[in-house]
């Protein structure tokens, strides 16, 4: 007969920690003071983790290929509208803000797996645990009574546990999903990504595991805001939903839907693992699937070791005040019985002194029994028949009916008593089941404000993990709370005096700002002054710079009147004009000092060196040999040096100076007049004329 098997699949988005918060829990290292004391840490060998860096990397890659396009449009559009504060930056910093989730999957409970220990596993290899409301938990036998390990068990529990294992693990992967009509394929893993997990095997209940969660949705969108991708688990499951069926529900629907469909997959994977490892025929079923309502109490999983004790001894003490009531019915059902029977011993007594009295049965014409007053008025009557001891009879009568009397009144008074305890019973039960329907709910109000006063603010437990208020630890973390409040006053006493210590740091930090105030205010204005005369010398700067650009124009317009600005320094579409008309001279004139300076520069430089090749010409011209010229011509001046006329220069000799000026144009051209010939002078002269009468043609050509 296969087994009665529930599962359940816990989804869970609390805080922002999400597998991080939790792993130490799962870890289950012995140096780590755990809240779960039922750990058998022998058995923690077969647990199996997941928790790599390149698992964590591909929960960060899935990420962004479901973030980054969303994260990237946010972040524009937050810097458009001038808010770059607001922007996520990438998809790692947008999910850091957001709730984790993660998901426990159980399968079965302790009554479930004892049930397969025994039908798999030889007698041998495990041993029961006691749990403290008396009950017993079958755990592998994995050492001796020497503490030295057992191999054969060692190898039967991983068999064992290894089919939890990776029933587990195949029923949380990515690839586990539905194939449409379409032929087009779903997976779980779209919207609810595994990451890491850890199965644990070794908690005195049944193998469950702990695993990440990625979660991707879509909002639906509406007439204030489009649609959107979110992690919301709900609207992962909503989406998830949808993509399988079509079809749009609400996240509480999505949630069941979802644990209808993966807690049958995960009791099927488990049949699965069971028939390969124990090779148990396919058409012989081994595990039943059930599910169990909230009204059903005769089985809870997903329960903690913990609850599952608190619970057995709540069943265990109210069993004790059932069997205490019994006790006292039963106790009044035998007095009552020794009543009857004292009631029947009269009765038979009474009923020999009748038969002896009248010499008939004690029963009336129709056969039945007379009644204890019907036999003593039989004797009565048989006395007064006889005279003969008839005193004797009258008081045996007497005496007779007084017992019947007394008989029936105390018949009488236990049945009332008997009737009063059944009423006090019935009472005592109503009272017993009122005042725990009372602790039930006076429970439940405490539970929930305790819930709502740690959710509010946001309190974990030592090992920073959420903290679940629970029928167990209600009185304990209602303690600890009175303790947080006491804490919490306190810290906001040494608040108060803190801000009121610096109130008044601030109110005299004020009182100096307000002196500084004063003293920039008297800083302003003398910066007010200079500034106003730094204004006036820059616009006397102005005036200059620009009668600088004006003699720098003059300069070109004198010298090159057809220079014309580049075009790379004009305004766009505007033609360069020569600086001779007006036109060109304002184009000149919005150029910068530097440019004007440079120019000007270039074209004197270029009259300079004009005037410099001209007067090197003319002196070539001078010096130049005529046909005529004998080898000592003659000078037109005379050379003769007398030397008397020389004197002493007072000033020192300087032969860099010398040298400039030998090579110096002017100086030339006047030694070149002073020893030229007639005949040199007079072509030096005829020259010039042509270069005269050739320049006007030339400047005609150009304005040409």
């Amino acid at each position: 007969m296969a087994i009665k098997c529930t599962v359940t699949t816990d989804l869970q988005a609390k805080d922002k920690n999400g597998y991080s918060g939790i792993q130490k829990h799962v870890e289950h290292d012995k140096k780590i003071n755990h809240a779960n004391q039922d750990i058998v840490f022998s058995e923690t060998q077969f647990n199996q983790y997941d928790e790599s860096p390149k698992t964590r990397a591909a929960i960060d890659q899935w990420n962004d290929e479901h973030f980054k396009d969303y994260v990237e449009e946010h972040d524009k559009h937050q810097r458009e509208k001038g808010h770059a504060e607001r922007q996520y930056g990438s998809v790692k910093d947008y999910l850091k803000r957001k709730k984790k989730a993660t998901a426990v999957l159980t399968i079965g409970n302790m009554e479930v797996q004892s049930k397969l220990m025994q039908q798999f596993c030889p007698k041998t290899s495990y041993q029961e645990e006691k749990l403290p409301d008396g009950t017993t938990h079958l755990v592998f036998k994995l050492k001796d009574q020497s503490s030295q390990p057992i191999p054969d068990n060692i190898a039967i529990a991983k068999q064992f546990y290894g089919c939890f294992n990776r029933a587990l693990i195949k029923a949380t992967n990515n690839n586990v999903g539905w194939t449409l009509k379409d032929k087009s394929r779903v997976n779980v893993g779209d919207y609810l990504h595994r990451g890491r997990y850890a199965t644990n095997n070794d908690e005195m209940g049944i193998s469950h595991i702990h695993y990440e969660l990625a979660t991707f949705g879509m909002t639906r969108g509406g007439k204030k805001r489009s649609a959107h991708v979110t992690n919301s688990l709900n609207q992962a499951l909503v989406s998830l939903h949808h993509a399988v069926t079509g079809k749009y529900c609400s996240g509480r629907d999505a949630t069941k839907w979802f644990r209808a469909n993966m807690d049958q997959f995960a009791l099927k994977c488990l049949e699965e693992e069971l028939h390969k490892a124990y090779k148990v025929p396919q058409n012989k079923k081994i595990l039943d699937f059930e599910r169990k309502t909230k009204e059903d109490k005769t089985l809870q999983t997903g329960l903690s070791m913990e609850q599952l004790k608190a619970q057995h001894q709540e069943i265990a003490d109210h069993q004790k005040v059932v069997k205490s009531l019994q006790d006292q019915a039963n106790n009044l059902t035998s007095q009552n019985n020794d009543v009857q029977s004292q009631v029947a011993t009269v009765t038979k007594n009474l009923k020999s002194i009748y038969e002896a009295t009248t010499g008939q049965q004690a029963v009336d014409k129709d056969g039945n029994d007379l009644s204890p007053l019907e036999m003593a008025n039989g004797i009565t009557k048989a006395a007064r028949r006889s005279q003969k001891d008839k005193k004797q009879a009258e008081n045996d009568a007497q005496a007779a009916e007084e017992k019947s009397k007394a008989a029936e009144e105390q018949q009488k008074k236990q049945e009332q008593h008997l009737t009063q305890q059944r009423q006090q019973l019935q009472t005592i039960q109503n009272q017993i089941n009122d005042a725990d329907e009372q602790i039930k709910q006076r429970k439940l109000q405490r539970i929930k404000a305790a819930q709502q006063e740690i959710d509010q603010n946001d309190l974990a437990d030592a090992n920073n993990q959420p903290i679940t208020v629970t029928e167990n630890n209600i009185t304990q973390i209602e303690q600890e709370l009175d303790k947080w409040r006491q804490e919490q006053q306190a810290n906001w006493e040494t608040d108060k005096q803190n801000y009121h210590n610096e109130l008044n740091n601030l109110t005299k930090e004020l009182v100096s700002k307000r002196t500084e105030s004063a003293d920039l205010t008297n800083t302003n204005q003398q910066l007010s002054h200079q500034n106003q005369q730094l204004q006036n010398d820059n616009k006397a700067i102005q005036n200059q710079i620009t009668g600088y650009k004006n003699q720098l124009v003059d300069t070109i317009a004198e010298n090159a009147p057809e220079h014309k600005v580049e075009s790379s320094l004009l305004k766009p579409n505007e033609t360069a004009q020569p600086v001779i008309s007006d036109t060109g001279r304002k184009q000149h004139l919005r150029q910068n000092l530097k440019y004007l300076m440079d120019t000007a520069t270039k074209v004197l430089q270029k009259i300079k060196t004009e005037a410099t090749k001209f007067i090197n010409h003319i002196t070539q011209t001078l010096t130049q040999p005529t046909q005529n010229q004998q080898s000592n011509p003659t000078s037109q001046h005379s050379a003769y040096l007398d030397p008397s006329s020389i004197e002493r220069s007072d000033k020192p000799f300087d032969h860099r100076k010398e040298l400039k000026l030998m090579n110096d144009p002017a100086i030339k051209l006047k030694k070149a007049i002073l020893l030229a010939t007639n005949e040199q002078l007079q072509r030096t002269n005829q020259q010039l004329k042509n270069n005269i009468t050739k320049q006007p043609n030339q400047d005609n050509d150009l304005q040409r």
